[in-house]
């Protein structure tokens, strides 16, 4: 079995060499009308796509319904039902995937229909600028088509659309869109900072990739819109924590909030898709027990932050990191420079067998 921290999103992007054009794979997964149990896996064709549903599906979502975990969940509408996005990203490499509510040929409705693109080679910003939009309509297609064979087609169409779409050698200008910033109180600063603090050290630049245990959060969102949530809060992580780290973003359509998980997620980790308001807390919501400095170090940190609200610098730095999280974000040059040297120790570390 793959290491998680080592290989996932990692595993591809040794192959991949300055100068070499972004690649993008597209599968789907999950329940649908044309299979009378779970659908026939389409396009699984990378080792990440693979261990992506076996997180998200077979051990997140199956393993929350078969221990009766889901059947718990308060019932509060609208979160019965699948309207996600996932964004699972580190340096070099994404999933942007969307869930939706699905059955199968027999009527079970507990299970998503799941369509998820892997994109080596491309800034995130770039992906969901030219893919966000089309996914969503090749997974309105493949949701809707009659037969097996038409969901292969419109898996297959979608492919080649997203490839027509995907611009990767182009930068994202500007990276976020103007006024985009969640309305975080200092108060709700000081807890955030707080979990960082005390929870996502091991995720701190020079932290080794050793075994760690996930951490989910659930955060207020920055937008109504999920492409914007995605994108404020994947910038504000990079300039937090390592970028060599996975990080997996979950928005619900028209929530307002995002549900994060750092390092290799835990199978209840993924009952936040079913979970409202309600159910899971914000962060900025958690009485926590501060520490003394912790005014002091929000304030520090909030008043750097520029237009976008993104701080200038993470709480583990002592140097400025908004510059690089923003290029990281949205520069195919410097997706390209920071991914060589970890590409070719992981060519190197799977020759020797380690």
């Amino acid at each position: 079995m793959p290491d998680f921290l080592q290989d996932f999103l990692h595993q591809e992007i040794g192959a991949h060499h300055r100068g070499t054009p972004a690649r993008l794979h597209l599968a789907a997964f999950g329940k649908h009308p044309a299979w009378n149990d779970h659908m026939e896996d389409i396009g699984l064709d990378t080792a990440t796509l693979i261990e992506a549903k076996r997180h998200l599906y077979l051990e997140g979502i199956s393993g929350q319904i078969d221990t009766g975990a889901w059947d718990r969940l308060p019932s509060t509408p609208p979160c019965g039902n699948y309207d996600h996005w996932l964004l699972w990203h580190r340096t070099g490499e994404c999933l942007l995937g969307r869930l939706v509510s699905s059955s199968d040929g027999k009527g079970r409705t507990r299970y998503p229909f799941v369509v998820m693109a892997h994109i080596i080679g491309a800034p995130v910003a770039v992906v969901v600028r030219d893919c966000f939009s089309t996914l969503d309509e090749i997974t309105r297609a493949g949701r809707s088509a009659a037969t097996v064979a038409d969901v292969r087609q419109a898996i297959a169409q979608g492919r080649a659309a997203l490839a027509a779409r995907l611009s990767p050698d182009t930068d994202a200008t500007p990276p976020l869109p103007g006024g985009l910033r969640p309305a975080i109180t200092l108060a709700g600063w000081m807890r955030i900072l707080h979990v960082i603090e005390g929870r996502l050290h091991g995720f701190a630049p020079a932290a080794s990739p050793r075994p760690l245990p996930g951490c989910a959060l659930r955060l207020p969102a920055a937008s109504p819109r999920a492409d914007e949530n995605l994108l404020w809060w994947t910038a504000f992580w990079l300039t937090q924590l390592d970028a060599k780290f996975p990080v997996l973003h979950l928005a619900r359509n028209d929530a307002d909030w995002i549900d994060t998980i750092f390092g290799q997620p835990d199978s209840p980790h993924f009952l936040c898709l079913g979970s409202g308001r309600s159910g899971i807390p914000l962060v900025t919501d958690v009485p926590y027990a501060l520490a003394p400095h912790a005014e002091r170090l929000a304030t520090e940190i909030t008043a750097a932050a520029d237009a976008n609200g993104i701080p200038a610098r993470g709480i583990f730095h002592l140097a400025p990191t908004r510059d690089r999280a923003l290029a990281l974000l949205s520069r195919s040059a410097a997706v390209r420079e920071a991914v060589r040297p970890a590409g070719l120790l992981a060519g190197l570390r799977k020759l020797l067998g380690g």
